[in-house]
């Protein structure tokens, strides 16, 4: 599994000087895994949205855009829904690889709109800014993100979010980055950004506030994850069967939670092997990511660069 870590980091380093270098091209976009949050919501989707924290995860989604019709091919598949129809261009079809799954918990749907909306703002000159915008007024019409957006245009590690709105309204910042763990993450299932804001708006609310207060009196990874843990088991997210499953590592992560239905666990790097092996055993699946650093913001600041 190290092996695969350091190749992983290579082909991601790789991957994006031949981005910076093919503006229009190919567009990379990081995934955001929210740890706790709290719905505000406005009239104007600019300025809906939320307040929490969240981790940026490499890799997330590269777009390509080709002569077409309109469509957005997720991993070859047609994507079914109207989700990103405001962001296609009718002349253009979008292609869109990545090595996760909607629906989970990865925040994905919003690095797919932000993809889109950036390819596009590459291929037209036009300002990255305003592609952010659009990628989160389509997340919060279609319900389907309040924060990601916000938390991706911070661009890198745990971001915490202060203010709700789209990039611009809302604010966010770093708060921690580290190059040295690991996040490792299992799929339990899949739930909708809908389905969960409905069924679990009372207890998303309450304790998120909660977890929102203690994390910002102290704003680190770990205070950040047993945060997260807390959110998780009060909202509904994390059993104790999850909880019974991550027992015999529980002494070798920084610590883990449950967005939605995916797990996430941080490691140091020296402990990935030993805690990813347990996690494929016990829930079947296992995708290993590590926290953004950042380099991927040399794209849409090369997109302003010629929008000027």
């Amino acid at each position: 599994m190290l092996r695969n870590l350091r190749k992983l980091k290579l082909n991601y380093e790789t991957d994006i000087v031949t981005n910076v270098q093919s503006i229009g091209d190919r567009t990379r976009v990081p995934a955001h895994v929210t740890g706790f949050f709290v719905p505000l919501w406005s009239p104007d989707p600019l300025r809906a949205g939320s307040i929490g924290a969240g981790i940026v995860l490499e890799p997330g989604v590269t777009c390509e855009a080709r002569r077409g019709s309109g469509r957005l091919l997720v991993n070859g598949e047609p994507f079914r829904g109207d989700n990103f129809r405001r962001l296609l261009d009718v002349t253009r079809d979008y292609v869109v690889r990545t090595g996760l799954k909607l629906g989970a918990g990865y925040g994905l749907s919003a690095s797919i709109a932000l993809a889109c909306a950036l390819t596009d703002a590459a291929e037209k000159s036009s300002d990255p800014q305003e592609a952010f915008k659009r990628a989160h007024v389509t997340e919060v019409e279609n319900v389907t993100g309040l924060g990601d957006v916000l938390a991706l245009h911070a661009g890198a590690g745990l971001v915490l979010r202060t203010r709700p709105g789209a990039p611009g309204i809302g604010e966010s910042e770093v708060v921690e980055n580290r190059d040295d763990v690991v996040v490792l993450t299992s799929m339990l299932g899949e739930m909708s950004t809908k389905e969960m804001l409905t069924r679990f708006a009372d207890r998303i609310r309450e304790h998120g506030w909660a977890a929102y207060r203690k994390f910002v009196s102290d704003p680190t990874l770990e205070r950040f994850l047993e945060c997260s843990r807390e959110f998780s088991r009060g909202v509904g997210f994390l059993t104790d069967r999850v909880e019974a499953a991550m027992g015999p590592v529980e002494d070798l992560v920084l610590g883990y939670s449950v967005k939605k239905m995916v797990l996430f666990a941080v490691a140091e790097v020296r402990y990935a092997e030993e805690v990813g092996e347990h996690m494929r055993r016990a829930f079947g699946n296992l995708v290993v990511l590590r926290l953004g650093d950042g380099t991927w913001l040399a794209y849409p600041r090369a997109i302003r660069v010629t929008s000027r």
